[in-house]
């Protein structure tokens, strides 16, 4: 299959492609989305939040508030940003994590989720610095949302562990997740959780300069690797602009126990915007733009470490080189008083209409050693989605948005070793969200909010190839729909403490690479075989939450549990006669794993304590804690679900002042040991972690002796951290500097996550010395 790539600039150790493509390229989207503000109800797209100038964003940097503070005023449910404004009383959601200015600063990694590490809630999957994907609540992949500015991001992170999330964290001015079933209404398929990262590429907001900037720059020692980020912001009467662009290069990872090869990375993501801003028409303002961005990606996949093999990789690791370039085109109404309207009828009264269009352009490409293309990936994806706000009044003060969203997906591979089987995706969704204030129940002083949504969701998979394997049988287009919804309540019984419960229904739609994969897949080291009899996943989960700011404190704590019938995972396959694991028919190399479906449990906790100092306000203590616990049906026996991440702790004592900042922390995970039972009588037995872990040598392709990831427990671990940071003025110009201390201790761990932990450690010390120029 020709998909127009051509491959130039190849060298036998660090191969490089430069693509481009040719072809049909069908531009003919449309597509509406839709941002909401107003009391309560803010906004659809977390990314238009705060002032779009340089100046403003200097303010809120030299004002410096702990993102634990915006916990309070920012929280997010369905696709509506909720900003509980002071004195408005609670709304219902589940806290946001919100990292932001210096705190985000300090936790700046190569990928979004290691820069998430840690948060409530939130890990990462990890197989080499740049292919790490993030999981909530022990869902990683299609069940995890990760946004920009509101928009999906048009890669394939979500289809295997070998694959990046294409956002450069150094790029965002904030990044927001939302955990458990507050992002329903992102996508039906969001109960794990939803990550937005802001970078606001169309501006929200009229520029009143004509011209200011922001360059930042960022080194690290673990890796030898740097990166530089430059971005322009300017206006002229009603439209304003913005351009960025990040830049990043590094080599092979330093461990505890040496370098770990094929770990390096360099690229590229660049972008432009412009808009029209509050134009006045129809009795109200309009908001117009469009915005572009390019990101281009090379990073290595590791395959060993101290000559041992990972199943089915070879010492050669493998490269993946990746491009994806999209545009957008963003419009909106909002009434001249929607921020004040409280009353009118039963009959809705629309307050803001947003409409936006995002096409995307995908290609990834998998290279062995020498430059061989061993799997090539492409895909062309719009989104689609509009919204309205409005305000009614059925007795008591109603605020609701009602929305559609259609998603069109062509996926296509190639390569001389490739499995992964071309499909084409629609799918369609029709919402509706409704907050009642129902304070005069139990009276103004004591506020109780009642929450709900509802989704309908329609989605269709035809494969462009109905060829038949052995595994493989009765290939053909498949249709699933559902309804999904949300419900919940929440109450502030006395000031500053806030409770509340709620429940969802979640939908999940079988991937195409899960309906019709039917060969080997190079970077995950595995022969993938579809299953096009798969259900669609069918969720039910609820959280129990308390909020408490009082004083010098803030708590915030959650309980949750989730039900997923028929989850979709991946299964080995044993041979019924040699108990051994079955190879791949050509190679006989890779271990054959095939979509599979069990009932799945999972329930957990996270919890978040914050103390000020009452009398030095710049000093704080902050703590959180994360639990889950995960099982699935299988054979009639209940067994722990495959990669689920241990308990989690994270302390911290942070300076906050207004010119220096420091933070002292520790890190810390506790023993992992529940790993569902390796089904292999013979040939792999062992995850030789003792010999990875003294850094001893092990001759030869170990593949035959080692079990794969999933089945390998791992060691508690403790980490210490440390940071300080020193901003000053000149003139009107802010100018920071921070340096972030990683692993102080040069600890040997290995996070459970960690895909390659069998035979090697992850990074050891790291320092990092970040400085930003703000004009």
């Amino acid at each position: 299959m020709n998909l127009g790539y051509e491959c130039t600039g190849r060298s036998p150790d660090r191969p490089v492609l430069r693509r481009w493509c040719h072809g049909h390229v069908a531009w003919w989207v449309i597509a509406f989305s839709c941002t909401t503000t107003g009391q309560g109800i803010a906004q659809t797209r977390p990314a238009t939040t705060g002032a779009d100038t340089v100046r403003r964003d200097t303010t809120q940097r030299a004002a410096s508030r702990d993102s634990s503070r915006d916990l309070s005023r920012a929280q997010v449910l369905g696709a509506v940003r909720i900003s509980a404004v002071q004195g408005s009383g609670p709304t219902l959601v589940r806290p946001a994590t919100v990292l932001e200015g210096r705190q985000l600063d300090r936790r700046l990694a190569p990928s979004i989720a290691a820069t998430l590490a840690g948060e409530p809630g939130v890990t990462a999957r990890s197989n080499g610095p740049m292919a790490t994907q993030p999981v909530i609540r022990g869902l990683s992949g299609d069940r995890v949302l990760v946004l920009e500015d509101g928009q999906r991001t048009g890669d394939i992170a979500t289809t295997a562990p070998d694959h990046a999330v294409t956002i450069d964290p150094m790029t965002a001015r904030r990044v927001e997740v939302v955990r458990g079933p507050a992002g329903l209404l992102f996508g039906s398929n969001s109960l794990g959780g939803v990550i937005n990262v802001v970078r606001d590429d169309v501006p929200a907001e009229r520029q009143t300069r004509v011209l200011a900037g922001v360059f930042s720059v960022q080194g690290e020692s673990v890796n030898d690797g740097g990166v530089a980020h430059g971005q322009l912001r300017g206006g002229l009467g009603a439209f304003s602009w913005r351009t960025s662009g990040s830049w990043r290069t590094a080599g092979d990872t330093r461990t505890p126990h040496g370098q770990l090869p094929f770990s390096d990375v360099r690229g590229h993501d660049v972008g432009a915007g412009g808009a029209l801003v509050d134009l006045p028409a129809l009795g109200g303002t309009w908001r117009v733009g469009a915005a572009v961005r390019d990101v281009q990606s090379a990073y290595g996949v590791p395959g060993s470490f101290g000559g041992v093999v990972l199943p089915g990789a070879h010492d050669g690791g493998v490269y993946v080189d990746l491009a994806r370039r999209s545009g957008r085109v963003d419009a909106s109404w909002r009434a001249p008083d929607a921020a004040q309207v409280t009353g009118g009828g039963a009959w809705p009264r629309v307050t803001q209409v947003t409409a936006s269009s995002q096409y995307v352009r995908f290609e990834q490409s998998e290279l062995e050693r020498g430059g061989f293309v061993g799997t090539r990936f492409g895909q062309l994806m719009s989104n689609t989605d509009a919204l309205a706000q409005y305000h009614r009044r059925m007795g008591v003060p109603v605020q609701g948005s009602v929305g559609v969203w259609h998603q069109w997906r062509d996926f296509r591979a190639a390569g001389s070793y490739t499995g992964t089987r071309p499909g084409v995706l629609r799918s369609s969704a029709l919402f509706v969200m409704e907050e009642w204030a129902l304070d005069s129940l139990v009276g103004r002083n004591r506020p109780l909010r009642l929450q709900w949504g509802l989704r309908v969701d329609r989605a269709r998979i035809t494969p462009l190839d109905s060829t038949e394997t052995r595994l493989v049988r009765n290939v053909r287009t498949r249709a699933f729909s559902a309804p999904t919804g949300s419900v919940g309540l929440a109450w502030e019984p006395y000031a500053g403490v806030t409770m509340g419960m709620s429940a969802t229904r979640a939908f999940r739609p079988p991937a195409i690479e899960e309906l019709f994969s039917a060969g080997p897949h190079l970077a995950t080291y595995a022969y993938e075989v579809g299953n096009p009899e798969l259900r669609a996943e069918h969720g039910m989960g609820g959280d129990v939450f308390t909020r408490i700011e009082r004083g010098a404190w803030r708590v915030d704590a959650a309980w949750f549990v989730m039900r997923v019938r028929d989850f979709i995972y991946q299964r080995p396959l044993v041979d019924s006669v040699t108990g051994e694991p079955v190879r791949d028919p050509r190679l006989r190399r890779y271990n054959v794993y095939q979509a599979d479906q069990a009932n799945a449990r999972m329930h957990g906790a996270e919890a978040r304590v914050v103390w000020r100092a009452p009398r030095l306000r710049a000093l704080s203590i902050d703590g959180t804690v994360s639990w889950v616990h995960g099982t699935q049906r299988a054979d009639s026996v209940w067994v722990p679900l495959p990669a689920m991440p241990p308990l989690r702790a994270r302390a911290e004592s942070r300076w906050e002042g207004g010119r220096w900042s420091g933070s002292l922390g520790i890190d810390a995970a506790a023993r992992q040991s529940r790993v569902p039972p390796a089904p292999f009588t013979l040939g792999a037995t062992t995850c030789v972690l003792a010999a990875a872990q003294t850094g001893s040598q092990v001759a030869g392709h170990a593949a035959p002796a080692l079990l794969p990831a999933e089945f390998c427990g791992t060691s508690a671990w403790m980490q210490l951290q440390a940071s300080v940071g020193r901003r000053w003025m000149l003139g009107t110009q802010l100018h920071e500097v921070t340096l972030s201390l990683e692993n102080a201790l040069n600890t040997d761990w290995r996070d459970h996550l960690w895909r390659a932990k069998q035979v090697a450690p992850q990074p050891g010390r790291n320092m990092r010395l970040l400085y930003r120029w703000s004009w």
